[in-house]
């Protein structure tokens, strides 16, 4: 039986994904930046957790995790099924069937609705496909633009009917071929950079041309890259401010659970690496993570325990008053981010199962490269001081994150009693989940969906 509150007293949810957004590159985290003014207000006006970690470094897994409040693996959709399965319980079906109106406007084709991401949403609109463009948007470069609009355009449509709703909103900005508008390129680029070298970073689609060795980036592209992609941070924080403007627009913000977060970060160079495939580090899992409810989250409070995401889902369903069962009530008494009997993490895990779509990629592309140097899973698990990353069957490093350079030196071998406990923690954790039995992998047939994926360098 599901237990709720009366429907007058509970909020409306927006709960906003940036895709690929390292938390750094948000100026609430590094105020050097000022990429970020608007999400930086919401900050000021809510909470943000400064140590917030995602549990995958790709889109579908860890999006998986954002709506269901379990880790990949447990839900079946990872990056060997490449899709959310039927049998996974979504927060849009729990609040659809507490009353709430529920809308999705998503840019990121891995979460289409053949792959399973639309279970539980009355309206879940696609931008990739033409029909959802307006005119010439439709043969456009950025068929992104529109996004805001639809949001606000549902946000509106809903504050006039008057019942509670919850709307969810993948922003796909920063993520390669960044391509910043003429105006924040020209904000955020520190020099006129030759028309040669910006035409070859356009031309970066993805990680694997750099991971087999095939595109070699030196200082200059790399702060380049770097520069480009403040840029489309800061489009990211325009088209929030937009959605969030139609919630004052509206008088509902303060009756609104505002969540913005992302579902991974990105590599600019980091650790040799762009782009954010086959990376445990924190450029790809710390993630930004900014709250905004004045009846349940303090203003202005900086919270800087460890946060996992999948931890986001009991979080919602606490605030909104629900639970289905005792296993949801005992789950959002521990885990929910506002529950009283919550006590902190002492570690965060993330994971990924074999690279299956890479792997086919580079097959085709390059296939002098010997994919066998990528074929594994990765877990990691982090707590305060350490970070343990375990390359199944290859190897584990480990990193003293409060020692100078953090995740640059694997320490493995100067305290290997510290790494053989933590892999030992990590092998327990991954044994413990319950993965939801044969979950077969999923092959798209659509083809607006699969052309807008190879734009974006992720199948063939």
């Amino acid at each position: 039986m599901l237990r709720e509150r009366p429907i007058s007293i509970r909020p409306n949810v927006l709960l906003v994904v940036l895709d690929t957004t390292r938390a750094d590159y948000l100026s609430c985290y590094r105020p050097d930046r000022r990429t970020t003014p608007r999400i930086d207000a919401l900050a000021a006006q809510g909470t943000r957790y400064s140590r917030a970690y995602a549990t995958n470094f790709w889109t579908l897994p860890s999006h998986a995790t954002i709506l269901t409040g379990l880790y990949p693996t447990e839900v079946g959709a990872t990056s060997e099924t490449n899709h959310l399965p039927e049998s996974a319980q979504t927060i849009a079906e729990r609040l659809a069937a507490a009353g709430y109106q529920t809308g999705a406007v998503v840019c990121n084709p891995w979460l289409s609705t053949e792959r399973g991401f639309a279970q539980g949403f009355e309206m879940y609109t696609e931008m990739w496909r033409r029909g959802n463009m307006p005119g010439p948007l439709a043969i456009a470069e950025d068929w992104r633009q529109p996004a805001a609009d639809r949001a606000v355009e549902w946000i509106d449509t809903c504050a006039a009917e008057g019942t509670p709703f919850f709307l969810f909103i993948n922003f796909n900005i920063a993520h390669l071929p960044y391509t910043p508008p003429p105006d924040l390129r020209a904000r955020y680029l520190s020099r006129d950079w030759s028309a040669d070298r910006l035409e070859r970073a356009a031309a970066i689609l993805d990680e694997w041309s750099h991971v087999a060795g095939a595109v070699e980036l030196n200082a200059a592209d790399l702060r380049l890259l770097g520069e480009l992609y403040a840029a489309e941070v800061a489009l990211a924080d325009e088209w929030v401010g937009r959605v969030v403007g139609a919630l004052e627009s509206q008088g509902i913000l303060d009756q609104t659970l505002v969540m913005v977060t992302a579902d991974h970060g990105e590599n600019l160079g980091d650790y040799g690496m762009i782009g954010h495939a086959l990376s445990m580090y924190d450029t790809t899992l710390h993630v930004p993570l900014v709250v905004r409810y004045p009846a349940r989250f303090k203003p202005g409070a900086a919270v800087d325990e460890l946060i996992s995401l999948v931890d986001l889902t009991p979080t919602i369903l606490d605030v909104c008053g629900l639970g289905s069962d005792d296993a949801s009530e005992r789950m959002i008494r521990r885990w929910s981010w506002c529950s009283p009997e919550r006590e902190p993490r002492d570690a965060v895990f993330a994971e990924n199962g074999r690279p299956v779509n890479g792997i086919t990629l580079v097959q085709h592309r390059f296939p002098d490269f010997d994919t066998e140097l990528i074929d594994h899973p990765i877990r990691t698990l982090r707590t305060d001081e350490y970070k343990l990353v375990w390359h199944v069957g290859v190897r584990t490093e480990l990193f003293n994150l409060s020692s100078v350079g953090g995740e640059l030196h694997d320490v493995g071998s100067a305290v290997p009693e510290v790494r053989d406990e933590l892999l030992e923690q990590l092998e327990d954790w991954a044994a413990s989940l319950d993965a939801p039995g044969d979950v077969a992998a999923f092959e798209s047939q659509d083809p607006e969906t699969l052309n807008r994926l190879r734009g974006l360098g992720y199948v063939r």
